[in-house]
């Protein structure tokens, strides 16, 4: 892709962009009749944005400083509290106006997924991939809660944009402002910290090499602008927590239950361990699994984990008795995910071959790599399905391309 053409693109931007303003704005009227219910790990969020607000103090478990989660969610509902409190002292309200925020910036990521299917895709199928995405139930299920993936995936997505301008542009420009995403993300969900290597990939590039030092220059200005952008967690957790926490401290329960095949049996494994008592068993739980059942390990670390997180959508497993025609459309297209997990991750190993879509699939295995030590629900691989929805576009369009090659090959006729 050259650059986004707005006056071309325009007319399919603006469609995509009604579609999902008015399909999220019938959610939010929706979901706003309802009490909203917290639970699991958004009673935690909610309760660290009202201590936020409260004390002016970051917390996650109790009243006191924490650093289990990084803080960019829980600030992003602190912002929206204080501000539904300009008007109404309802909590109620005020979630209610997160849960609307959260819609909006889905409308947001739909666009984000149109722009970045256009580095390489044509509009029909850019679009295609960006209108599924847009419709495709879970992202409703999701932003109906108030949990991370509501703005971890905007994010994501700004990211990934900003780094495939990046690779186009090379400016110092596009490396500071890729930086600044990925931090801001990073805050977010600290998965995609691991990210700040990317750019060295393009080192792998004869043209790169050839001119190495601006690339070694914007480098240093991409991996310096994360860093400043994560100064102020840093010494925050210096200050309050009296040691040195990169991300979070949360990543040994879920990698304990991660290394038992038998977690959704084994609740209480947990019980009455420290984080690092966790962290400490779910080692050697590993250890001892792959030296004595290596080959049961090993599948269970790959093909077993990747059936939990992608056999199943994130979304109500069960129709509800008296569920009107929408509901049970929207119920059947949500358990379609698996042909979209299917086409989409034929298009991602077909785009390996393609200019940008490589990026895409890159950082789609990434994500699902990153996911395999953790405990496989599939919660956590639903931020991966957009890039599987660009993956759908693309096999949209290699058809197409083929079927249109097809046609125009003149047939070869038998000899008389």
């Amino acid at each position: 892709m050259k650059r986004l053409s707005f006056a071309k693109d325009r007319t399919w931007i603006g469609l995509l962009a009604a579609i999902a303003l008015v399909y999220h704005a019938y959610f939010i009227v929706k979901a706003w009749r309802q009490p909203v219910l917290l639970y699991g790990d958004a009673y935690y969020y909610d309760h660290s944005a009202h201590v936020l607000n409260a004390l002016h103090l970051y917390a996650y478990w109790s009243w006191g400083p924490a650093a289990q989660v990084t803080p960019g969610y829980p600030l992003f509902l602190a912002l929206v509290y204080r501000l539904a409190a300009l008007f109404t002292p309802s909590h109620e309200t005020a979630m209610h106006l997160a849960q609307a925020c959260q819609h909006l910036l889905a409308v947001a990521s739909s666009l984000l997924v149109y722009v970045i299917a256009r580095f390489r895709l044509p509009r029909y199928a850019s679009f295609l991939a960006a209108l599924l995405w847009t419709v495709y139930p879970p992202v409703i299920y999701a932003n109906d809660q108030l949990l991370t993936e509501n703005l971890y995936i905007p994010f994501l997505l700004a990211f990934v944009w900003s780094f495939l301008v990046l690779v186009r542009d090379r400016t110092r420009t596009s490396f500071v402002a890729s930086g600044l995403l990925l931090a801001v993300t990073t805050l977010i969900r600290p998965s995609v910290a691991p990210l700040l290597a990317a750019p060295a990939c393009l080192f792998l590039q004869r043209e790169t090499r050839r001119a190495w030092k601006p690339m070694l220059r914007n480098y240093a200005l991409y991996i310096a602008t994360f860093a400043v952008a994560m100064v102020p967690w840093w010494v925050r957790n210096l200050v309050a927590m009296h040691q040195w926490i990169t991300t979070d401290l949360d990543a040994a329960n879920p990698l304990l239950f991660g290394s038992d095949p038998t977690f959704y049996k084994d609740t209480n494994i947990s019980n009455g361990l420290t984080y690092a008592q966790q962290k400490a068993l779910a080692i050697q739980r590993i250890e001892e699994g792959f030296c004595t059942h290596p080959l049961a390990y090993l599948k269970w670390y790959t093909l077993d984990k990747l059936g939990w997180l992608f056999g199943t959508p994130w979304y109500n497993s069960v129709l509800p008795q008296h569920a009107g025609l929408l509901t049970r459309l929207t119920f059947a297209y949500a358990h379609l995910h698996l042909v979209w997990v299917i086409v989409g991750a034929i298009g991602l190993a077909a785009g390996f071959g393609m200019r940008y879509v490589r990026w895409l699939s890159w950082l789609t295995v990434f994500l699902i790599v990153v996911q395999l030590p953790f405990i496989p629900i599939n919660r956590y691989a639903y931020p991966t399905m957009p890039f599987l929805f660009v993956g759908v576009g693309t096999v949209a369009y290699l058809v197409t391309a083929w079927a249109r090659l097809r046609k125009a090959t003149p047939r070869r006729t038998a000899a008389p």
